[in-house]
């Protein structure tokens, strides 16, 4: 082993062979072994392969035939003090070589798994401007052109910025949520993720992050959020005046849990008329309200257009400094009334939302509406006399009562009371029939009903007994009245079953007094003596009852 002793040979960690003129193995340490294909079967060193890998140039990386397959190697020649003798050492490169292998194909990967997902990678410098981005770049600009430019002027800026931009963060941050502007004007949320950088001197360098366009999902959720706020406002309002049982009384909460659910100034709810036919030349009246409005701006010429022909159901009205909100309510495809809410200066502009949660509102306002119509159609029932259509007994001394309550309170007030009896009227029926009798308590009706005031109540309290209240009425105005009463009664002969015994009409008066402070039965007790009076005295005229505490 010229020039070289065994033990510098075996201390070479990689294969190392001695080959001599003819290419033989001369010597070899423990390493060049059958691994590299190195060693026949016979366990005898065979160069062949060495010898073949040599004739290239040396020092580049040949394949040799390893046991477990081809292995790259480097193989490294140096010529011995014997001519023609040589060292070869076989340096593995195997691990190494796939190893960057490995390592392109996963940075072409990665480079192709930023490219279509959407996420955008970047990094800024110690400026803070934009120093590397992906191609696709932000918010509608390509990244060559963000290059070198501050990512803070792409921040919309009626939009909350962030407490610490993520592009300028001196700590690792996640899922921050920054509003840019795109080219377009539009506002987009990028959801962003960042590390800083620092240099080797421990300065703050820059950031490296990445950043994901979420104003799709962001947009989602705030719909989500708006619509369970609209949920959370028409569960409240309905609930409320659900929870009335007085019709009247429903649409006045309504009026006021609409105004604050709607974050409103006021709100009428409006009424029509009874079986009204739908369409043009509905009227419509004030049921209830909530809030005020200047007098001198009332709000009826908004119900123009929400009334007209074709009209949409929800509409939102300008109305000088005034934003309407406004909807018809609608049951069984008729239109029975109308929700109207106002906000002033300085409050936000109705928006699709808004109209979207009135328009579920108006939905069951227009039920509570029907209700309450049926509700006063049926209390009307109750309280009216289905032959002549005026107050029955209840309905009469219903309203007397609530009268005399007004008039302890105002005391400058006064009323009268009137008792008209028929005379002779038994013998209509027996001589002409009920029917005959009917026809005469209609037209005794008509008498008391013709000859009144819309303030005044008119009442047949059973049979053939009939009852006035003439409001803000005194002496005077009593008598004067019961004069008229009495001749038109005259009409009534035609009814009469005997020319002896003509149907006639008795009358007995009350005149309240507010300083006797006289009770209400007391009242009417004066008003049904007086009328006794007169039926013993011939019948067919009138009596004043004395004034109260007079005998």
């Amino acid at each position: 082993m010229p020039g070289l002793g065994a033990d510098a040979l075996e201390s070479f960690p990689h294969p190392a062979a001695i080959l001599d003129e003819a290419g033989a193995v001369s010597a070899a340490n423990a390493a060049f072994s059958d691994e590299f294909g190195l060693v026949s079967e016979d366990g005898v060193h065979a160069a062949e392969a060495l010898l073949s890998a040599l004739e290239g140039e040396p020092g580049h990386t040949v394949s040799l035939p390893g046991r477990d397959g081809p292995r790259l190697v480097d193989l490294l020649t140096l010529p011995l003090d014997r001519p023609g003798w040589r060292l070869v050492m076989v340096i593995d490169r195997t691990v190494d070589v796939h190893m960057r292998s490995a390592l392109a194909v996963s940075r072409q990967r990665f480079k192709e798994l930023v490219e279509i997902s959407s996420d955008h990678a970047w990094e800024t410098d110690a400026g803070g401007n934009f120093a590397m981005i992906t191609p696709k770049g932000v918010a509608g600009r390509e990244g060559p052109d963000l290059i070198g430019t501050l990512p803070s002027a792409l921040f919309d800026p009626a939009m909350p910025a962030p407490a610490l931009s993520p592009f300028e963060t001196p700590v690792p941050v996640e899922g921050v949520e920054v509003w840019l502007l795109d080219t377009g004007g539009e506002s987009l949320c990028y959801e962003v993720t960042a590390v800083p950088l620092f240099d080797q001197g421990g300065e703050w360098s820059g950031a490296r992050g990445i950043c994901r366009d979420v104003t799709r999902d962001r947009r989602n959720r705030a719909h989500l959020a708006e619509h369970r706020d609209q949920e959370r406002i028409f569960a409240r309002i309905t609930s409320v005046f659900r929870a009335e049982a007085n019709p009247d009384d429903m649409l006045r909460l309504a009026a006021s849990a609409s105004t604050h659910g709607f974050s409103a100034h006021g709100c009428q709810i409006l009424t029509a008329p009874p079986n009204a036919p739908d369409g043009a030349g509905l009227k419509l009246a004030v049921a209830a309200w909530f809030g005020k409005i200047d007098e001198n701006q009332p709000l009826d010429p908004v119900l123009d257009p929400l009334l007209a022909e074709d009209a949409p159901d929800i509409q939102m009205i300008a109305y000088d400094d005034w934003s309407v909100l406004a909807a018809r309510t609608i049951y069984a495809a008729r239109t029975v009334g109308a929700i109207l809410l106002w906000r002033g200066p300085g409050r936000p502009a109705w928006t699709e939302g808004d109209a979207a949660l009135l328009r579920s509102v108006a939905g069951q306002l227009a039920a509570a509406i029907e209700l309450r119509a049926k509700y006063h159609a049926l209390f009307d029932i109750s309280r009216s006399d289905p032959l002549t259509g005026v107050l029955n007994r209840r309905g009469f001394y219903d309203e007397v009562r609530r009268r005399f309550a007004r008039m302890q309170r105002t005391p400058a007030t006064a009323a009268t009371l009137v008792y008209c009896d028929l005379d002779n009227f038994k013998l209509v029926n027996d001589v002409h029939g009920h029917g005959r009798g009917d026809e005469a308590l209609r037209h005794v009706a008509d008498i008391l009903r013709n000859n009144s005031r819309s303030t005044d109540l008119v009442a047949r309290l059973g049979g053939d007994e009939f009852a006035v209240w003439l409001d803000n009425a005194g002496e005077a105005a009593a008598v004067a009245r019961a004069l008229v009463f009495l001749t038109a009664a005259k009409s009534l002969r035609v009814y009469s079953g005997s020319r002896n015994r003509p149907l006639s009409l008795s009358i007995g008066m009350a005149v309240y007094d507010a300083a006797s402070h006289e009770t209400i039965n007391e009242f009417l007790s004066r008003a049904d003596t007086a009328m006794y009076r007169v039926k013993r005295e011939g019948k067919g005229h009138y009596a004043l009852a004395p004034a109260a505490g007079r005998p």
